[in-house]
């Protein structure tokens, strides 16, 4: 269209008594150049949905805000579990699951329009243009497919993917065996940039590479896991990782231009790695660590400017930040806290029946929701922490394994039935698949029209309203 309307005027122009022949060559030339401006600004899309709404996790939907939970809407049952963070995009909802498919879901009725097979699960969030739609699988390639159809247009191999691993990880036995973190169950989530993919891989390798193309235009190696989502801020791409380090690059080159350092464990490899994207505000990068702090850092240097401690509890979830107030949830504490964000000071901390908070908080505005380890959804009031409402999967309420309280916490006899033969890696799996039998949510929510999407260990993607 807006093609049509410049070549009519040029035309116009051009046949106007006013107008001078010895003009025509620079005229024609004027004319070409911005005919391909147009063109070039169709092919590019300006803009693109991700993790948390945008390339700065900024978390912030414009939607009603959902003040009563009315019920399911619809849900859509895949054959694995879903920890992918769902986009929405005009009438759609993208998201993987761990049944190696990616789907595309028409948000209204919940039906599925197209869906694409990989050999490895997908628990990446995607990124969604007009044109194509992005995301990584466990099977080591980035996809880029046609968002209408879900044909594949191009794919990039970036290395097999593998978990953050350590000898006698998280204590377990034999102390003397590299063994795979069983809490590292994300990978890294793309985020789109002026036509440029930017993305972490399991190999420790961070990548830029053409959204048009899949060529790769630059890489950094960091040596460990990189299973988060990396910022945008000025000309710089901030990314975080196990290796311990927030690093800050140019985006154009790679070239580091700063990099931060968190707690270090090497007894346990607990206490370390950063699992948190960073999210901007006024020229700020916060994030989460598995060091137990919330870190604050002054964007263009990477200096700290302060850091709080949460009583040796892992903050896997991304940061929300809004009205200059830090929002997070804690895994082993099982709060959720609300820091001021110029100086850290303490402006509530709420105990949630939520289990572990892996899901990052989102808002709407005055309600901020996020999901929970035991199988739940919560709303919250941003102003004070105060609940607004509850949502249980159907999983959660069975507790076919005995997995929670009565009030709907983790049992610890669960756990104690669970390693009474030992604290082994196979010991630890059956630990995990008890606490995804009740339909744990570590999928991040996404608000649209007033309907909430998010994803469950149950298999199933939800639409709450």
């Amino acid at each position: 269209m807006i093609q049509g309307v410049c070549v009519v005027t040029c035309l116009l122009f051009l046949t106007s008594s006013k107008f001078k022949p010895m003009r025509l060559i620079n005229s024609i030339f004027i004319i070409s150049v911005l005919i391909l401006s147009f063109t070039s600004c169709q092919t590019h899309p300006r803009s693109a949905v991700m993790f948390r709404g945008d390339a700065q996790h900024s978390g912030y939907f414009a939607s009603p805000d959902i003040d009563t939970l009315h019920g399911v809407k619809w849900k859509f049952k895949t054959n694995g579990y879903v920890f992918s963070s769902p986009a929405v995009f005009g009438q759609d909802v993208y998201f993987g699951s761990n049944d190696s498919t990616f789907y595309a879901v028409d948000k209204s009725s919940g039906r599925e329009k197209w869906s694409y097979k990989t050999s490895g699960y997908v628990a990446s969030s995607p990124a969604v243009t007009e044109e194509s739609v992005y995301f990584i699988s466990s099977d080591g390639y980035l996809y880029a497919l046609e968002r209408s159809s879900g044909k594949l247009q191009w794919r990039f191999n970036e290395g097999p993917e593998k978990h953050f691993s350590a000898p006698g990880v998280q204590g377990l036995q034999p102390k003397d065996e590299i063994i795979a973190d069983p809490w590292d169950m994300y990978v890294s989530s793309p985020v789109w940039h002026d036509n440029v993919l930017y993305f972490g891989s399991g190999n420790g390798n961070f990548y830029a590479v053409d959204a048009n193309t899949g060529m790769e235009k630059w890489h950094i190696a960091t040596g460990e896991a990189i299973h988060n989502a990396p910022t945008i801020y000025n000309d710089m791409v901030i990314f975080g990782g196990w290796d311990r380090f927030l690093h800050a690059a140019n985006l154009e080159t790679g070239r580091e231009i700063w990099k931060f350092e968190t707690g270090k464990d090497t007894v346990n490899y607990n206490q370390t790695g950063i699992q948190s994207s960073p999210v901007v505000w006024n020229d700020r990068i916060y994030f989460g660590c598995r060091d137990a702090h919330v870190y604050a850092l002054d964007g263009m240097t990477g200096k700290l400017l302060w850091k709080r401690f949460n009583r040796y509890s892992w903050v896997i979830n991304t940061p929300l930040v809004r009205d200059s107030t830090v929002y997070y949830g804690t895994s082993d504490t099982h709060r959720f806290i609300a820091l001021n964000a110029i100086n850290g000071d303490s402006i509530y901390s709420k105990d949630i029946p939520a289990g572990y908070i892996f899901s990052s908080p989102v808002t709407t505005g005055k309600q901020i929701y996020f999901g929970g380890f035991n199988g739940t959804v919560h709303a919250v009031k941003a102003k004070n922490g105060e609940k607004m409402w509850e949502y249980r999967m159907d999983a959660s309420v069975a507790d076919r394994d005995s997995v929670l309280t009565a009030d709907g916490e983790i049992s610890n006899d669960f756990y104690r039935r669970v390693f009474k033969d030992g604290y082994n890696a196979q010991t630890h799996e059956v630990a995990m698949k008890g606490l995804y039998s009740v339909g744990s949510v570590l999928s991040t929510p996404a608000v649209s029209d007033g309907v909430l999407y998010v994803g469950s260990a149950d298999g199933y993607l939800y639409a709450l309203h």
